[in-house]
């Protein structure tokens, strides 16, 4: 799926930073109705990488936990949905369920350069250890992961936002491209609202992670000059082992030659 004619929150803050900046959050956790071409997209990106981007451990109450996040989420026939995939497809946002700080389900069909099976059975420090500049918040993840699984706590909400080289809603490692912009119109600004979900369970601790992933063209921020200053002094001041990890070295130097 390429860009979206909705234009995403532009979050860009300056100086960038990936400390766990998450806030308190009472509004709506997913699209009360899901985009056809979402679901589309879903399904597309399953039936080619299926293995990669979906997993969940094989166990009752994982598959329990999984009906409970969908009755919470006020789905029609939520105690049949015992499959992160099958919830995953009901929704335009991707999912994954947390059990204990232990990852035991997840469906990202719009990854952002890592594969999601992978990371299953992994504690959230360690799913967070890829990332780069991101001592504080492997730190803080074991207390994100307590946090974010307390119902009295509620949910919480974050963005993390960055420019690509490509329209999808899927950046899969295998499709990471090196290519250097020629035009702004080659670049497009890319979006993960990341949204947590407790869960309220006698079984220790659980919560639901959902994200949701939009794209579209950095000219319809670049053309505003106060945003497109932002952009690049926000971009000047990201380490080089972040440049590295968004693969932004030759965007980084495309924009400072065009701003």
């Amino acid at each position: 799926m390429n860009a979206s004619a909705k234009h995403p929150a532009f979050v860009v803050e300056v100086p960038y930073t990936t400390s766990p900046k998450m806030s308190r959050y009472a509004g709506p956790l997913i699209d009360a109705h899901p985009d056809p071409h979402y679901l589309e997209a879903k399904n597309h990106e399953l039936a080619l990488l299926g293995s990669e981007l979906c997993v969940q451990q094989d166990a009752e109450q994982t598959q329990e936990l999984i009906a409970k996040a969908a009755s919470d989420l006020n789905l029609p026939e939520a105690r049949t949905i015992r499959k992160i995939e099958d919830l995953a497809l009901r929704l335009n946002e991707d999912v994954a369920l947390l059990e204990n700080d232990i990852l035991t389900a997840i469906c990202f069909c719009f990854p952002s350069s890592w594969i999601p099976a992978k990371r299953l059975g992994m504690p959230l420090a360690q799913i967070h250890h890829p990332v780069a500049d991101g001592e504080r918040l492997v730190q803080a993840s074991p207390k994100i992961a307590h946090v974010m699984s307390d119902p009295q706590q509620g949910s919480f909400r974050r963005f993390v936002w960055t420019i690509s080289n490509s329209p999808e809603l899927s950046q899969h490692p295998s499709r990471k491209s090196n290519a250097t912009p020629q035009r702004i119109d080659d670049l497009y600004y890319r979006l993960e609202t990341q949204t947590t979900m407790p869960i309220n369970t006698s079984q220790g601790r659980a919560s639901l992670f959902l994200v949701k992933v939009e794209v579209c063209p950095l000219m319809v921020f670049w053309q505003n000059p106060e945003q497109r200053t932002q952009i690049c002094a926000s971009i000047q001041s990201m380490s080089e082992a972040v440049l590295e990890y968004k693969n932004l070295h030759s965007i980084k130097a495309f924009l400072l030659q065009n701003r």
